[in-house]
């Protein structure tokens, strides 16, 4: 099981983002998608050409972002990244995730990361590759700021910024 404190609702966001999930129950705003089903894991998340997913999840207590740039990590630990939006740039520490066959990154909301997920535009996120090499991955917001109420709502939070 994960190590951060959100493993069940991760875990069943990862089934509702895997490629042989259904569509059932998605919802489409600008370049995002709400996935799953109403008092669930929600999943509101956009993706890159590449394959790489960003988004959030939500149970009916709390909202966490995770960052799937299908690169290889160690469970349970600590990467840095830099975050970039228009209005502000931010460092951030993502945990390493697997569930199952699928890793990804979690990153609280706080920091300023709520606050970029409103803005119109894209955000970049900066990562280390090892070798002192960095990859990076650029995600619209087009849709962020409904999408992410949209799955507020349907994990059945009050609202508001959730960290």
């Amino acid at each position: 099981m994960p190590r951060n404190g959100f493993g069940v609702a991760f875990g069943a966001a990862i089934l509702i983002l895997s490629p042989g999930a259904a569509a059932q129950q998605a919802e489409s705003y600008g370049d995002w998608i709400v996935r799953g089903p109403a008092g669930g894991a929600i999943t509101a998340s956009t993706a890159t050409a590449a394959g790489s997913l960003f988004g959030m999840v939500c149970d009916r207590s709390k909202c966490d972002a995770f960052f799937n740039p299908k690169i290889a990590c160690d469970d349970g630990r600590d990467y840095p990244a830099l975050i970039g939006a228009r209005t502000a740039t931010f460092a951030a520490t993502m945990r390493c995730t697997t569930v199952g066959a699928f890793r990804a990154f979690i990153l609280p909301l706080g920091g300023g990361l709520a606050e970029a997920m409103a803005e119109d535009g894209e955000l970049g996120i900066a990562f280390p590759l090892g070798s002192g090499q960095f990859g990076e991955a650029r995600f619209s917001l087009t849709g962020a700021a409904q999408a992410s109420a949209r799955a507020r709502k349907r994990a059945g939070q009050a609202g508001g910024p959730a960290a």
